[in-house]
């Protein structure tokens, strides 16, 4: 091999290797499928890494009122659809003769900075009475990233919101919640659950792609507006007055552009 071969070998090599290194990293990630759950999900459990141990609250407890946490499974839980991963969801429950909540905070590890991806899925069903003494009305469910880690009650959910993003009693498509005018997504709500996949592109502004995980169409909102600048430091999921339908979450990742 002579020089000039060498040369372009070498180059050929320092090229890929700018290539692969631009590749983005996952600096946080969870899915109810790791084996820190064991089949529970609940306050001061931690699976996966890049995230803090979860905060369980919930508000709903008496006799006709139900709120809390579980792992579901495909097996007993056969509308898990998309979302599922190793057969295994995040599952949230809240219905009763009240107005039930179950939250759950967890705390980054590393703030979000400008060209990180926050991703995770979302599945639910409508909103339906499970019972004659249920309170119907005012269902949401859905997830926030915050500024700030307040996770002491459920009222605590959208404290220092920056972003939210859920299916809303009333509502036929999924509701954005930010600083931007129109909280309408544009896609219509479905019960095979959807994959949100948020990008930080400005101290207040971001891109949002939301793909259906049953047939995988995809929809990109770019330029929006987060409610305020600052650092986005948590998340919380919520189901608030579900009803019914639980609600599923999974997916949970972060990820960050090589420097």
């Amino acid at each position: 091999m002579d020089y000039r071969s060498i040369s372009l070998c070498v180059s050929g090599l320092l090229l890929a290797a700018q290539i692969a290194g631009a590749e983005p990293t996952n600096i946080a990630e969870d899915d109810a499928a790791h084996s820190g759950y064991s089949g529970s999900w609940g306050n001061d459990k931690n699976g996966g890494s890049g995230f803090a141990a979860w905060i369980t609250t919930s508000e709903g407890t008496g006799a006709d009122q139900h709120a809390g946490f579980f792992i579901a499974d495909t097996s007993s839980n056969q509308d898990l659809n998309g979302i599922a991963k190793e057969n295994k969801a995040f599952g949230m429950f809240a219905n009763g003769a009240g107005f039930e909540q179950a939250v759950a905070y967890r705390a980054f590890n590393k703030p979000l900075e400008v060209g990180d991806s926050f991703s995770f899925m979302l599945e639910t069903g409508g909103f339906e009475k499970k019972s004659d003494k249920d309170t119907a009305g005012g269902g949401a469910i859905g997830l926030v990233l915050r500024s700030g880690t307040a996770s002491s009650t459920p009222a605590d959910y959208n404290a220092g919101a920056m972003f939210e993003f859920g299916h809303y009693q009333g509502t036929t498509n999924y509701q954005i919640h930010d600083g931007s005018p129109n909280a309408d997504s544009g896609v219509a709500f479905t019960d095979s659950g959807v994959i949100v996949t948020m990008t930080l592109t400005g101290s207040d502004t971001y891109d949002l792609e939301i793909q259906t995980a049953k047939d995988k169409n995809l929809t990109k909102l770019s330029g929006r507006k987060l409610k305020s600048s600052g650092s986005i430091e948590s998340m919380a999921v919520f189901n608030r007055n579900g009803e019914k339908n639980d609600a599923y979450f999974n997916g949970f990742q972060i990820s960050r552009e090589a420097k």
